[in-house]
């Protein structure tokens, strides 16, 4: 849409106190680490690779498997929506930055103390999916946070600098780590140090809430927050209402989101069809995390002078492969050799995501921006919901390709509807009717 078909509006930034040059440099450089910290913690449970095979040493099926992106969606979006009034009242948000992120150590802690001790305990599986249903309850929080204080502290165009920053940065570091450290947790011979691997986990997420507190934030005015889940609808439902730009970023963000019911079973089916074994977990980690750094160095400069839509369009095409390639690899006899193809392409969903939330911050000022991301996040959870259900289809049918197939389809839809949103970098709305 160009910008002689729309009417020009403001363009929303941060607010004064946060841009002096010093404190710009400053605080890019703190949630640069921060971001770093925070992945060399990640890489230690990716959802497409480590949870997955946590779970099949568990001996569950696919089904099962299928709560992972449910538990993912679900608590990134209606915590968030019930506490954004209080994330937006708080005075410096990084407070909750930090907080979250020590429970995130906490719950990691529990996980690998868990399984050395009850590894073989049938009631095993029910107790972990309950804490991780929790942990990322906790994640939506942060997340909201930790979003609203990049909207509030980095200008929307210096936002792509640091997620490049952030990935590039985090990926070379993590990567590193995961080398020496996986085959030392899950070896290809001999038992797998779960306990290990998630304990580490919980240290670089404690060393990250403490990175979060050194970054500069104006306080901003304390507001009572209102809890009542009537009130936090309603918020939603305003900002669907005022709003067309966000309900068309939405309903693409919806669509999108629909690739992450697929995050389980890209390690399993490898494993089936393939018949491939623990011991590629670690190359398979590094192509994903190696990856997301390299189309960051392509995509992150392109959202920073294109704008957001951009990138997005451009990450739906590699998203609309992933699934279609995983399923003609599986039925390859080579396919195995080159498996590690579709997990430099899944590092793509996370990214994507990420996007999908800048481009929103950029549709309003600061003070609406823990209301859009809530509302945001509630709205792309809607497919996570049904992951167990279509995510039994794969026993249903004793195939992957239905589901991948689907997906696809969905993928391309949002991909063709990505020529309907405007560019909020350079002032675009909507036509008038």
């Amino acid at each position: 849409m160009s910008t002689s078909a729309s009417q020009q509006v403001e363009i929303h930034d941060i607010p004064e106190a946060a841009a002096e040059p010093q404190v710009q440099r400053h605080n890019f450089l703190i949630m640069a680490l921060y971001q770093i910290s925070l992945r060399c913690g990640w890489i230690f449970k990716t959802e497409s690779i480590v949870m997955p095979a946590f779970l099949d040493a568990l001996g569950v099926s696919a089904w099962v498997r299928g709560f992972l992106p449910l538990f993912n969606r679900f608590g990134q979006s209606v915590p968030p929506m019930l506490l954004a009034s209080t994330v937006a009242g708080t005075k410096q948000k990084k407070s909750i930055v930090m907080s979250t992120m020590l429970l995130f150590s906490v719950s990691f802690f529990a996980i690998g103390f868990l399984w050395n001790l009850y590894a073989q305990e049938s009631w095993m599986p029910a107790l972990f999916l309950l804490i991780y249903a929790l942990f990322f309850m906790v994640v939506g929080v942060h997340n909201l946070a930790a979003r609203s204080v990049q909207g509030k502290l980095i200008r929307a165009n210096r936002r792509g600098r640091l997620m490049l920053a952030g990935n590039v940065g985090g990926a070379i570091t993590s990567v590193a780590l995961a080398y020496f450290l996986f085959p030392k947790w899950l070896p290809a011979d001999g038992p797998h140090d779960f306990f290990g691997m998630f304990a580490f986990a919980a240290v670089m997420f404690m060393v990250s809430a403490f990175i979060a507190l050194l970054v500069i934030e104006p306080a901003d005015p304390r507001t009572k927050p209102t809890q009542r889940i009537s009130k936090a609808i309603q918020d939603a439902k305003l900002t669907f209402q005022q709003d067309a730009r966000f309900r068309r970023i939405a309903l693409v963000g919806a669509l999108t989101n629909t690739s992450i019911m697929l995050f389980p079973h890209y390690q399993p089916i490898a494993k089936e069809y393939l018949h491939l074994s623990l011991d590629n977990l670690m190359p398979w980690v590094i192509a994903q995390n190696l990856g997301m750094a390299a189309f960051s160095l392509v995509l992150g400069p392109i959202a920073d002078l294109k704008g957001n839509r951009a990138v997005i369009r451009l990450l739906l095409i590699v998203m609309i492969a992933t699934p279609l390639l995983a399923l003609f690899l599986i039925h390859q006899p080579w396919g195995g050799k080159v498996y590690w193809i579709v997990f430099v392409l899944v590092g793509m969903t996370p990214f994507s995501i990420g996007i999908l939330f800048n481009y929103t911050l950029e549709l309003t000022e600061a003070s609406n921006h823990p209301r859009y991301l809530a509302t945001l996040g509630l709205v792309v959870a809607i497919p996570a919901a049904l992951s167990p259900l279509v995510s039994y289809s794969m026993d249903f049918f004793g195939s992957p390709t239905p589901l991948f197939s689907a997906v696809a389809i969905l993928l391309v839809i949002a991909w063709l509807l990505t020529f309907r949103l405007p560019e909020p970098r350079y002032g675009e709305t909507l036509p008038q009717k």
